[in-house]
């Protein structure tokens, strides 16, 4: 199992970028490998948001994250918010 995690710092229209986002979000969780998705919104400051999801491997996560599908929902997605994703593996859990 991988966790994406995708640091999200909203720079446009809120109301476009939750709407992206929802795009997004219906797309992975329609993929193969997806186990469950998180998203967090920080209280101290609004506009950053953190997405966490959870993949049983990296490469489902790749194949569900590129391909003429996605690219314009990720499009849409990047012109209201700056987006910093990057897959984890989980090297220790207590």
């Amino acid at each position: 199992m991988v966790t994406m995690i995708n640091r999200l710092t909203l720079t446009g229209d809120e109301g476009r970028f939750e709407k992206a986002l929802d795009n997004v979000c219906a797309h992975m969780m329609s993929r193969p490998g997806f186990v469950g998705l998180r998203l967090h919104r920080s209280l101290r400051r609004p506009g950053q948001w953190v997405m966490v999801a959870q993949w049983t491997d990296a490469a489902s996560h790749r194949a569900a994250a590129t391909g003429p599908v996605v690219e314009p929902l990720l499009a849409r997605l990047r012109a209201e918010a700056l987006t910093e994703p990057d897959v984890y593996e989980t090297v220790r859990e207590a």
